[in-house]
């Protein structure tokens, strides 16, 4: 396990083949709502950049992902430019990036995030790997950040008031149950609004728990009859419900 756990630290590792052997929260949907995706590549967009670049600047001061390009739009030619010759699928605007700098010094400048952060034995990115339920379907996750309480994850939002109904389609309420599984602690979210700084702590419902478990042992069906049994084509997969 010790081994297992060491080698998902390096994301090379954690989001390719090795990796892959582990279901995760970013499997829910597409596992749910459109097996078709499972697995599939995913291209980068802006968000996860945009994301990332906030997270790892919170945590570490430094991001591989603050590349950034002087251009007004993405339409320009020295944008076009710079993705040939980076490789690239996409690289910040410098507004972006000084946007997501003063997000930074706003979240880190709050006392209630910075009491957080100061926390005793505070440690960042920690993966684990473990089972949720019967099946013995091995899931993994890797905690921004880890105390000897809690389990934390950062988020950016576009409104803060909505982040509780918005949490329930982004699927945080299975990352929350599946987390809270793997370290064996409840889970809080560290929230920004984009734009105005607004920050919220969200500390994890039983109800949001409970539906989370339903998430996962639904996943685990699908991936089960699809994948591992394969007790159906998946040509067949039919999404039923009501309107």
């Amino acid at each position: 396990m010790e081994k297992v756990i060491k080698k998902l630290q390096d994301d090379k590792h954690y989001y390719g083949k090795f990796g892959q052997k582990y279901l995760s929260n970013s499997d829910i949907d597409a596992l749910i709502n459109n097996p078709y995706n499972f697995h599939q590549p995913k291209s980068q967009s802006l968000p996860f950049l945009y994301g990332s670049a906030f997270h790892e600047m919170v945590m570490f001061g430094k991001s591989d992902n603050m590349e950034s390009i002087e251009s007004s739009t993405r339409t320009t030619k020295i944008y076009k430019q710079a993705i040939l010759d980076s490789g690239k699928e996409i690289i910040l605007l410098q507004k972006e990036a000084d946007e997501i700098l003063n997000m930074v010094d706003v979240f880190k400048s709050n006392d209630n995030i910075k009491e957080v952060l100061n926390t005793k034995n505070i440690r960042f990115e920690v993966p684990s790997v473990g089972f949720m339920t019967d099946n013995d379907i091995p899931w993994k996750g890797k905690a921004d950040i880890i105390t000897d309480d809690f389990v934390y994850d950062i988020k950016t939002c576009s409104k803060l008031k909505s982040f509780r109904n918005s949490s329930r389609s982004y699927n945080y309420d299975s990352q929350a149950f599946i987390y809270s599984k793997l370290f064996q602690k409840p889970m809080k979210f560290l929230v920004i609004e984009k734009g105005t700084g607004l920050i919220g702590i969200f500390e994890t419902s039983d109800e949001a728990y409970d539906n989370g478990y339903y998430k996962v042992e639904a996943a685990e069906t699908q991936f089960l009859k699809y994948f591992v049994n394969k007790e159906a084509d998946l040509k067949n997969f039919t999404k039923y419900g009501e309107i």
